[in-house]
């Protein structure tokens, strides 16, 4: 048996998992961000008289999104964040244009650069350890919390390269904006540290703006310092409610030439 039918029968027997949000217009987005908007931008009924006369009766349609790469699902590089206008010790001020990152040196990755991630996941459904659907607002999870709440759930970290932290606030994305904006849980500033001594590569989690009460802190320990991914407003519910607290974890961001992060919809099988 060749290998990839060992993979697809091993896939056979597994769980697909949409870890995305919707996209819409309307939808919520960081305050200090520009909204999701999307249009139709061409209808049949139009296009249809457009086409008469080299394909009679054939018509299309064609949407438009104008968006910033930050809105709903999304993935961040260390180009998102700086600390004193530094990326891992480089200057950024001197790779940025109006078309994006360009000349970066080798340790300095534009968004395109990164190839899609097939990871070893770890769930750490923090929300479930402390016996909550939904952790109290602007609660700070603590490396304390994470350390229980793999051993809740009989899971080993050690070898994952990727988090996932349920914090349960993903429910208020669709339902309730002002929640979701403005009183989500998230991680703190020694969580964030260490989820990057444990060798996490990819940090996922299913809230705005990930750090809790730090958020911009929490950026730059994962970002800017130590060159980490960050995976935000992710749908982390059917995972818990499943209580796979193991998984293979599959983001493919867009091929985005220059830039800094990309909207996503992530999968995890299980």
């Amino acid at each position: 048996m060749s290998v990839v039918e060992r993979l697809f029968e091993l896939i056979k027997s597994a769980k697909v998992y949409d870890l995305g949000q919707p996209y819409w217009q309307g939808m919520p987005v960081h305050p200090a961000d520009p909204p999701f908007l999307f249009f139709l931008y061409r209808y049949h009924e139009h296009t249809k008289e457009l086409f008469k006369e080299v394909a009679p009766g054939f018509a299309d349609s064609i949407g438009l999104v104008v968006s910033s790469m930050h809105a709903g699902t999304h993935f961040d590089t260390p180009l998102h964040m700086s600390r004193n206008l530094k990326v891992l010790g480089e200057d950024i001020t001197r790779f940025e244009s109006d078309r994006g990152y360009v000349n970066l040196p080798e340790k300095l990755k534009s968004v395109d650069l990164v190839p899609p991630l097939v990871l070893k996941a770890v769930l750490f459904d923090v929300a479930r350890y402390k016996g909550v659907d939904v952790l109290p607002e602007r609660y700070e999870i603590t490396p304390e919390d994470l350390e229980l709440c793999a051993k809740q759930e009989g899971v080993s970290y050690k070898d994952a390269q990727c988090a996932l932290i349920r914090t349960g606030y993903s429910k208020f994305f669709e339902r309730d904006a002002d929640t979701y904006l403005h009183k989500f849980a998230g991680i703190g500033v020694n969580a964030a540290k260490w989820l990057v001594e444990n060798g996490f590569s990819v940090i996922g989690i299913d809230n705005l703006a990930a750090g809790v009460p730090k958020p911009f802190e929490v950026h730059n320990i994962i970002l800017s310092d130590n060159g980490r991914y960050l995976v935000k407003s992710l749908n982390l519910e059917a995972l818990s409610a499943d209580k796979k607290f193991l998984c293979l974890v599959v983001i493919s961001p867009l091929k985005i030439k220059g830039g800094e992060a990309s909207l996503v919809r992530p999968i995890a099988i299980a």
